[in-house]
């Protein structure tokens, strides 16, 4: 390993590990006070993405625990029932499990079908469901896994809910974005990579959570009059199976410190019981508290407008590709 790429790996570490690992999460809870860790969520009814594993199995399990109704989403139904079965049959009841898998915009659409089938009203949306791959994988669709799974279906998603009116009055939705972001700037280029020799997992990734963030400002701006609010929150370096598989190496550095999912979706739960004011400024939250949305002076400027990734993901959904 040449020396210049030891110092980069030794100065990001030094930089993060205090604060994206479970000991920023220790020094910061310090300061929360009593109860800061038990919320109320009675009478409220959450959809949570990326629900079987992970932070979105932390989440269901705390809203469920905490009195909420919960439609578990994920793509397997033995890992949804076995999730669902850790709870013990008292609060096993508050969880309804639903089967979609998000890298496919067909499935998507079906989910959403059924959700509005059903005339139900959410007052909380988690879009959770994320991942990082380390090689290209096209699916039946013909598109870049992670663009699908980590963008374009949750955008599918929730428009699809704002415009069939799925959300009760003052409803919240919660992006799940990823640290990763820093490392991007906000641009459709990055997005739905499919030629394999261009094909950087973690800039697509990047990418991806980056177009989280704007999402984020950009439905509040078309929805506020509604008394929706949305929130886009990082977990921190959490202990998911997804880390695991798609950075072996780094979970092999710091499984010792990792967060647990439930410590990673801690600021997720906090915003949906506190849901505080929604400013003009494009922040994310973490640890409770709004932080920058940019690190490095090159993520800065935008290779598009939050408007153009509208209709950027727009179109490609107007494509409505069968899958095989």
């Amino acid at each position: 390993m040449k020396t210049k790429d030891l110092w980069k790996i030794i100065t990001f570490y030094a930089r993060f590990t205090p604060n994206y690992t479970k000991l920023g999460y220790y020094a910061r809870r310090m300061f929360w006070g009593r109860g800061a860790l038990s919320f109320d969520f009675s009478g409220q009814r959450w959809l949570i993405t990326g629900a079987s594993a992970g932070l979105g199995k932390a989440m269901m399990h705390a809203a469920a625990q905490a009195g909420a109704q919960v439609v578990a989403v994920a793509r397997n139904q033995q890992r949804l029932d076995s999730a669902v079965a850790e709870l013990g049959d008292d609060v096993a009841k508050n969880v309804t499990t639903l089967v979609a898998d998000m890298s496919l915009q067909s499935s998507t659409q079906t989910l959403l079908d059924r959700l509005v089938a059903a005339e139900e009203t959410f007052d909380v949306l988690m879009n959770n469901v994320g991942l990082l791959l380390n090689s290209m994988e096209l699916t039946a669709e013909g598109r870049e896994t992670s663009f699908v799974t980590n963008v374009l279906s949750h955008f599918l998603l929730t428009e699809g809910m704002i415009a069939n009116r799925c959300f009760s009055e003052d409803a919240v939705i919660v992006n799940m974005t990823s640290g990763g972001m820093y490392n991007a700037p906000l641009g459709i280029k990055g997005l739905n990579t499919t030629d394999a020799k261009r094909y950087n997992g973690k800039a697509s990734y990047a990418y991806a959570k980056r177009a989280q963030v704007a999402l984020t400002g950009y439905w509040n701006r078309i929805s506020g009059q509604s008394g929706l609010r949305c929130y886009v929150t990082h977990p921190g370096w959490s202990k998911t199976p997804g880390v695991k598989n798609a950075m072996p190496l780094f979970w092999k550095i710091q499984n010792v410190v990792l967060r647990t999912p439930l410590q990673g979706a801690d600021t997720a739960l906090w915003l949906c019981a506190t849901r505080p004011a929604i400013t003009a400024e494009e922040v994310v939250w973490f640890d409770r508290k709004p932080r920058p949305t940019h690190m490095y002076e090159y993520t800065k400027n935008p290779k598009c407008t939050v408007d153009e990734l509208a209709e950027y993901l727009r179109s490609e959904l107007d494509v409505r590709p069968d899958a095989s």
